[in-house]
């Protein structure tokens, strides 16, 4: 221990009498902060300045003149209009030209260009000729990675504002129409516009009655998917056969869902994904056979209850599928698409045959559990015929999902997005509607939880749509009927519910967001990643500036220095510039820069301690391999940058790095400055420095037993490496 502390104080003297090396000390202390800081601060709040972002706007829409509605509608001009007050982005409004050559020369990063016949197209829902209306959208993706992503956030909300303003505009001109159409008919008793809008609101009530019943059948088609999915993954995970797809897969169809076709397309994701359990289902179900037959001979009950469990299993199953059945019944009545239904009628077919084969399974298990009772079976011949029946119940299951998969299920998305233009057909006439939808928006909102949620919502949307297609037959009838108070009652109607039925069908969701340990900038999340990528920057200039080994002529003025001493005594001065430069990183972080931090004595804490780490591991990189351990450091420290996850989720990143991420120093380092800038949950803290302090272990042992055997390999390297005069 004597010689430990003198070799420190010796160091420290050694400094305090040299000004050039006080200086470069200081110089090592501060070069790191800098790193972070400058890196910080460039994050602090970039997307709150995509105001700086030149997107050039153009519309050359020549508008639309009404004929069955009395209205002049230019969309692209009221779009102009909107985004001159719009701070999301540097609008620039010019010419189609001019804006595709600016995306082209780089003097803009995207351009969004409304075509002349924009409103046209928007209004052809009122004809038999639907054109679905575009916006041509430019993106330069060469000039930067992430203003794509940012431009087309402003694309898509000027998407959206189109659609609001077209439904505001036309729903309001429509009841203006109606009044107007009700004075003429008093005045004139002229019909000729009643009629029209008496046959229109017919189609309407026949597209609406049609979409409820289509919405239904997914509805039930939800919950077949909700029985079979909880049937198989609650056996997989009891029989040890469950994967972590198998236990989120309730999860499946909820997640993302904002519109009515993506709820629809969701759940034809969820059968799939039940028809992709059923296999190894039953491969489960031949394991708990044969386990259960093994116990025949020594508790034959025990045995037979076993069996019966799993009979009931495949029951459960087997409904499942009864269920998807009747869905795709269903489905198949209410269409006249004979090639849709063609491919619904076989793909029922299939699933009859799946279910024949499970039942024949049952069947089995239950004769096998009698006979077991009964000591009449043999296990062996049990297990045979079973594994039989499971086989041909694979290949008859593997039909069904092959069958859905090629034809089926595009089909049936082809079917929701059919469903999704009949609802923004009706939305453009009758506007948003969203009064009547506050109760079943709030049923909706919690749709992403599970399947379950999924098929009430459908339900619930579906029983709406029928009342919606009730109540416009109703008008219809009356304003077809010699009383000419028709157009009234449509006024009525209308103005006592003016947005419900077209806010549904545009969006059945209300998103409520809720933030779980809220960080208030960028910068703030960002500052674990660069702090702890600073701090290992200092440890390397450190080894890099610093003689590691203790001077010949210090170990003649020692008694008898041991190795174990010398490197102990040496790594305590680095010790201390690291615990500086960490302590003033994360300090300057804190006050200098501001971060948001919830526990900051606990963040100074973890970046000295990481500084700690980090020192003992580069010092004995360096100390045994010399520059060869220097440049291990920085193969280290490149290959943490990409894979410890501190600018992206780790999960997006390939296969190597999501393997090698839990062996990363700094991502336990990150872990527990986040901990303290967000706020703690239970012992996380500790538990990351924790696994942090176990780097401890490799690098101490490498530095005082491991690198013995190779002190002569290296010193033979660095003779060669000083022979060359140039390293």
């Amino acid at each position: 221990m004597k010689n430990i502390l003198r070799i420190f104080k010796y160091d420290l003297k050694k400094i305090h009498k040299n000004v050039i090396a006080m200086i470069v000390i200081m110089g090592i202390t501060v070069i790191p902060t800098l790193y972070a800081w400058f890196n910080i601060t460039a994050s602090w709040d970039p997307y709150g300045n995509t105001g700086n972002l030149k997107v050039a706007v153009a519309s050359s829409d020549e508008g639309y003149s009404g004929e069955l509605l009395s209205v002049n509608l230019n969309l692209g001009d009221q779009v102009l209009t909107t985004l001159r007050g719009n701070s999301q982005l540097d609008w620039t409004f010019t010419s189609a030209k001019k804006a595709k050559e600016g995306v082209k020369s780089g003097k803009y990063y995207a351009a969004i260009v409304i075509p002349k016949d924009f409103s046209k197209d928007m209004m052809s829902i009122f004809t038999s000729n639907v054109t679905h209306p575009e916006i041509k959208y430019y993106i330069n993706e060469k000039e930067n990675a992430i203003a794509p992503k940012v431009t087309v956030k402003g694309a898509n909300a000027v998407q959206q504002q189109i659609n609001d303003t077209f439904v505001q505009t036309v729903s309001q001109t429509a009841l203006e129409a109606f009044q107007l159409v009700n004075n003429v008919a008093d005045e004139t008793d002229d019909q000729t516009i009643a009629d029209n809008l008496s046959a229109a609101l017919a189609q309407i009530s026949t597209d609406l009655s049609s979409a409820a019943g289509t919405v239904q059948a997914f509805s039930d088609m939800a919950n077949s998917a909700a029985i079979m999915l909880n049937t198989t993954t609650e056996f997989l995970s009891q029989s040890g056969s469950g994967t972590k797809a198998s236990v989120n897969a309730l999860g499946v169809a909820g997640n993302g869902i904002d519109s009515l076709n993506s709820a629809l397309t969701g759940t034809t994701d969820s059968i799939n994904q039940a028809l992709s359990q059923s296999a190894s289902f039953y491969s489960a179900v031949s394991t708990c056979v044969g386990n259960a037959l093994d116990s025949y001979n020594s508790d034959a009950q025990a045995c037979a209850n076993a069996l019966n469990t799993v009979s009931g299993r495949v029951q459960n199953l087997i409904d499942g599928y009864q269920s998807l059945e009747n869905s795709l019944s269903q489905i198949a009545d209410s269409i006249t698409e004979p090639h849709l239904k063609g491919m619904l009628m076989q793909a029922i077919g299939n699933i009859q045959k799946a279910k024949a084969s499970q039942e024949a399974i049952r069947n089995a298990i239950n004769d096998a559990a009698t006979g077991i009772t009964s000591a009449t079976a043999n296990a062996t011949e049990l297990k045979n015929n079973i594994d039989g029946l499971i086989a041909q119940s694979n290949s008859s299951i593997s039909t069904v999902k092959k069958d859905y998969e090629n034809n089926v299920k595009g089909s049936l998305d082809d079917l929701a997005n059919d469903l999704t233009s009949t609802g923004s057909s009706i939305t453009s006439l009758l506007g948003q509607l969203d009064n009547s939808l506050k109760d079943i928006s709030g049923v909706t909102g919690s749709a992403a939880g599970n399947l379950t949620e999924v098929q009430k919502a459908l339900s619930d949307s579906a029983s709406l749509l029928n009342e919606a297609s009730g109540k416009m037959s109703n008008v219809a009838t009356a304003m077809l009927s010699s009383d000419d108070n028709g157009i009234q009652l449509l006024t009525s109607l209308l103005s006592e519910d003016p947005e419900a039925i077209g806010s549904f069908l545009a969006s059945p969701v209300k998103l409520n967001e809720t933030h779980i340990y809220p960080i208030e900038n960028y910068g703030s999340a960002m500052a674990p990643f660069y702090s702890t990528l600073a701090i290992w920057v200092g440890a390397v200039v450190m080894a890099a500036m610093l003689k590691v080994n203790v001077s010949d002529n210090l170990k003649h003025k020692l008694n008898n220095p041991k190795e174990h001493q010398l490197y102990i005594g040496r790594i305590l001065l680095l010790l201390c510039i690291g615990f500086l430069q960490s302590a003033l990183i994360c300090l300057g972080d804190l006050y200098f820069l501001g971060i948001q931090c919830e526990h900051p004595v606990l963040f100074v804490l973890a970046g000295c301690f990481s500084s700690l780490v980090y020192v003992n591991i580069i010092y004995a990189l360096t100390v045994s391999f010399g520059d060869i351990g220097k440049a291990i450091a920085v193969v280290l420290m490149v290959m943490q940058v990409a894979g410890s996850g501190g600018t992206f989720p780790i999960q997006c990143a390939p296969e190597f790095f999501r393997k090698v991420y839990p062996l990363l120093p700094f991502v336990h380092s990150m872990n527990a400055m986040r901990e303290c800038i967000a706020g703690f949950y239970g012992m996380n803290y500790w538990i990351e420095l924790g696994k942090l302090a176990l780097f401890l272990i490799p690098a101490l042992l490498l530095g005082l037993i491991l690198r013995k055997p190779v002190i002569k390999l290296n010193d033979a390297f660095t003779e060669k490496l000083e022979n060359t005069h140039l390293i």
